[in-house]
């Protein structure tokens, strides 16, 4: 299942993709710019990122086309809310978001933590949720069926598997990813990679 499953490439430049033909779905996140290891998707999540600001601030330098680009919003910013991050995209003509970096790249106690503090999977569905009603094409990183099942029912686009789903999960996922626009995706295995 894992090698038919469509990988999302992730880009870190908008200049990559400026003047192309939407040829595929694209994650852009900025802030993976020099992170080409296998742990990219936690190692994003580190506060030195501020992926926010810098999503924000690239796109300040350059409209994002209309090419299935989905922007990367980091949904557990402390310093900014949901309403004002989704205003400022649209702003610099951006409609579509993903949850990523996502706090499903972190497991055990760590992960345990985050949803004791109120950073976990509910903010990442709560900013999808209030996306997808301002407008916005939505895709979804989860790492559960029940996050899933939450995802669709709040009317994203597609699911994005987490990179550590194991072939049950991904079989689920796929299942409950036709009930999208755009079907299911994988994380690949490096920024940059296939």
């Amino acid at each position: 299942m894992p090698s038919t499953l469509p990988s999302i490439p992730i880009v870190t430049d908008l200049a990559a993709i400026a003047g192309e033909e939407p040829q595929s779905v694209r994650l852009y996140c900025p802030s993976c710019e020099g992170l080409d290891g296998s742990a990219y998707d936690s190692l994003v999540l580190l506060p030195i990122h501020d992926a926010n600001e810098r999503l924000l601030a690239e796109l300040r330098n350059g409209v994002l086309s209309e090419a299935q680009v989905f922007a990367g919003v980091f949904a557990l910013d402390p310093f900014r809310r949901h309403v004002d991050i989704l205003k400022a995209l649209k702003a610099a003509g951006c409609h579509r978001v993903v949850n990523f970096p996502s706090v499903t790249a972190i497991d055990g106690e760590m992960r345990v933590s985050l949803e004791d503090f109120g950073y976990g999977v509910t903010a990442e569905i709560n900013l999808l949720r209030t996306a997808v009603a301002k407008g916005f094409s939505a895709l979804a990183v989860v790492d559960s069926f029940g996050m899933a099942q939450e995802a669709v029912a709040i009317g994203v686009s597609g699911l994005l598997a987490a990179r550590h789903a194991n072939d049950a999960m991904l079989a689920d996922l796929s299942e409950l990813a036709h009930e999208t626009s755009l079907g299911l995706f994988r994380l690949p295995a490096a920024v940059g990679g296939t």
